[in-house]
């Protein structure tokens, strides 16, 4: 057994914001605060050769900044690191999109690159009912975020008369309620739009494949897991083309872009996988895994739930591939 140990300081000082047309084109960008981590990754050897062992990571993106963490499959921390959200400006306002898409890459520059190697699989969670509307053709974002906490008042009252009485969706912060809000401007070719969640649009930069989503955050939109299906109240609304697909949390979606794995040296065989939201994260990183548990999650409050998304991948690679 040959046991290595890295220390390591990323020398990612500054994010570029890429070029974009439309809503993002003149986005500034600022430097990136620096990550510090410890790492450390076994290569195992034996008659047979050299093995290689799978490594798994996880990333949790909250309110104020973003995590990641990678493990082995006994769920021993290889490595892992945080970031804030650098302040991206558009006319004065926060950029969202941009700063997340900037964390996003730097978290992926921070893990060393020894360890991306190894990486078999990779999810993550984002806060819940944060909601990107996209050009479903190109992926240009055709307006700004919609925060989790953000309400949307003047769409509640339509909710309301389609929705089932006390549903969750009855909410001004409700993802439904902030589809309908931007679908009353009548936006210009409004009907090719797609609707994704902040995991989902984060997911989908790894992946490329857009309209993806998750049981989970696709809750606030109208989904009902029990019939795995969007209801028929919800169906009927003209803006339903705008839903995505849903599948189960952990669900393998497909490689790892080729020009990400090229430029971060990760595997070909590595895979992304669906996501999920941060309450829900933060219930699995308590390990409630039995009848009787339970688990109290208190406001602006989680413990180490970016771990959880890892549980996902790792739950991915074993029951799904």
């Amino acid at each position: 057994m040959v046991i290595l140990r890295q220390f390591q300081i990323s020398s990612f000082e500054l994010f570029q914001s890429p070029k974009q047309t439309g809503f993002y084109s003149s986005s500034r960008s600022v430097p990136l605060p620096r990550a510090r981590f410890y790492s450390d990754f076994r290569v195992m050897s034996g008659n047979k050769g050299t093995n290689f062992e799978k490594l798994y990571l996880g990333m949790d993106f909250g309110t104020s900044g973003a995590r990641f963490t990678v493990i082995d499959e006994q769920g021993e921390i290889k490595a892992q690191g945080k970031r804030e959200y650098p302040p991206f400006m558009k006319e004065e306002s926060m950029d969202w999109a941009s700063s997340w898409k900037a964390t996003l890459f730097s978290l992926l520059e921070d893990i060393p690159v020894t360890v991306r190697s190894l990486v078999s699989s990779i999810s993550l969670d984002g806060t819940s009912a944060t909601t990107l509307i996209l050009n479903s053709e190109s992926g240009e974002v055709l307006c700004q975020p919609y925060l989790y906490n953000q309400s949307c008042p003047d769409a509640l009252p339509e909710v309301k008369s389609i929705a089932p009485a006390n549903h969750t969706v009855c909410s001004g912060t409700s993802t439904l309620c902030k589809l309908v809000s931007w679908w009353n401007t009548e936006v210009p070719n409004r009907e090719s739009a797609v609707l994704l969640h902040q995991a989902d649009w984060l997911l989908w930069l790894l992946h490329g494949r857009l309209g993806v989503s998750d049981y989970n955050n696709a809750l606030k939109v109208g989904y009902d897991p029990e019939s795995e299906s969007y209801p028929s109240w919800l169906l009927n609304q003209p803006y339903s083309q705008l839903l995505p697909k849903v599948q189960a949390p952990g669900t393998s979606i497909g490689n790892l872009k080729e020009s990400i794995r090229m430029q971060f040296g990760f595997p070909d065989d590595c895979i992304v996988c669906t996501g999920t939201t941060d309450s829900i994260a933060a219930f699995l990183a308590a390990r409630a895994t039995e009848p009787g548990k339970a688990v109290r999650t208190l406001q602006y409050f989680r413990i180490a739930n970016y771990i959880s998304a890892i549980h996902l991948t790792f739950s991915c690679e074993k029951t799904v591939l």
